[in-house]
């Protein structure tokens, strides 16, 4: 009787012990990789690996390909005077944006490099400020209305109190006659809505991760006291830094939550990740509005890109029926045979209708950290 053998130069070295020292994220992706069964704890997946090492071949395996980083250059598409150029009051936006000297960042102390993209009346380029990398969100203010006004401010006010390491950090405001602009830390690998498309699928290790630091930066935001609702969570608000560590951005629908008990009563946000009780005449929700928006978010992680985004090809009219009076949502079907049955199911719940039923993100990061021990 013959055996099939298989060359795998990876496992050579590995024994019970030292693959019991790995995370159980790892040992996952040693098994997909192989085409393993990756149901079952650290013992059950250990035994399938040591089980596979016994029939590989003495012949060095080929060099997996790496992914590179790609970094940024300071010095493409930098905006001309003429882009940037706006007439206002810089004491009336110092009085309005500003709560102390220690804010505010002088302009010539700003050095501009490559536009990173636009949204609202907002214009991001890639800088330096003190010889440290940032991000300058420059406001198109020249049409502003109050309540442009108000909602900047708003976001300021937000920024100005977070301090954590997956929520992006606030630096200072700049303000002068022609420029109104916002800096915080740069996250030089862009939104995750793009960065998904722009890079190959990780490995299982990266994905768990990135879920991680998302479920990290809301817990902390819906724990504070008083606890704040992002209300815009989705992929495109949430930063990718150099060291592929995920970061909760844009705060200018942020509402913070006097009370525990209290619910809000105001619609925003971007539909295809809203939550169903956004839908009725006078909403009122909590924080698992956020839980909900977060598990969309985790299914774009895992199936990175190959379905799009969530409901892509719904209007809005049909998003709303199918969604809240049919529960319909994304595709799972191949998610299941790709990915441990209970990290779909945490997705599942994350985004049930009923928000009591739906996790708090303190419980979703103690069912990611299995993955990661």
């Amino acid at each position: 009787m013959t055996i099939d053998r298989h060359i795998d130069l990876s496992l050579e070295y590995e024994t019970e012990s030292s693959l019991n020292k790995l995370i159980l994220a790892d040992l996952i992706a040693l098994c997909q990789e192989r085409k393993l069964p990756a149901e079952g704890g650290k013992p059950v997946l250990i035994q399938l690996l040591l089980d596979y090492k016994r029939h590989t071949k003495a012949v060095p395996a080929p060099s997996s390909p790496r992914l590179h980083s790609h970094g940024s250059n300071m010095d493409d598409d930098p905006p001309s005077s003429s882009e940037r150029r706006k007439v206002i009051n810089s004491q009336y936006l110092a009085s309005i944006f500003l709560g102390g000297d220690e804010d505010h960042i002088s302009y010539d102390k700003l050095k501009f490099g490559r536009k990173l993209g636009s949204g609202g009346f907002k214009d991001c380029y890639a800088g330096v400020f003190e010889g440290r990398p940032v991000a300058i969100g420059e406001l198109r203010i020249s049409k502003f209305t109050d309540a442009d006004i108000h909602e900047v401010k708003h976001e300021i006010d937000v920024l100005k109190q977070l301090r954590h390491e997956n929520v992006t950090q606030f630096v200072g405001v700049c303000t002068n006659p022609e420029h109104l602009c916002i800096v915080t830390e740069l996250c030089e690998n862009g939104d995750l809505f793009d960065y998904i498309r722009k890079t190959r699928r990780p490995l299982i290790k990266q994905q768990i991760m990135f879920m991680h630091d998302i479920a990290l930066g809301l817990s902390y935001l819906h724990t504070r006291r008083p606890s704040i609702i992002h209300r815009d969570m989705k992929s495109m608000n949430v930063l990718i830094s150099a060291d592929s560590r995920a970061k909760i951005n844009d705060f200018g629908l942020a509402r913070i939550r006097q009370r525990s008990n209290a619910s809000m009563h105001t619609t925003v946000g971007t539909p295809n990740w809203q939550a169903p009780e956004f839908w009725t005449a006078a909403p009122r929700y909590t924080e698992k509005v956020d839980v909900y928006a977060c598990g969309l978010i985790y299914w774009e992680i895992l199936s990175w890109s190959e379905f799009g985004f969530p409901f892509q090809d719904m209007t809005e009219h049909v998003l709303y029926e199918q969604v809240r009076d049919y529960n319909h949502r994304p595709p799972v079907d191949k998610l299941i045979t790709r990915y441990p049955q209970d990290l779909i199911a945490l997705i599942q719940d994350m985004w049930a209708k009923d928000p009591n039923a739906r996790p708090s993100m303190t419980r979703v990061l103690e069912r990611l950290v299995q993955y990661l021990e």
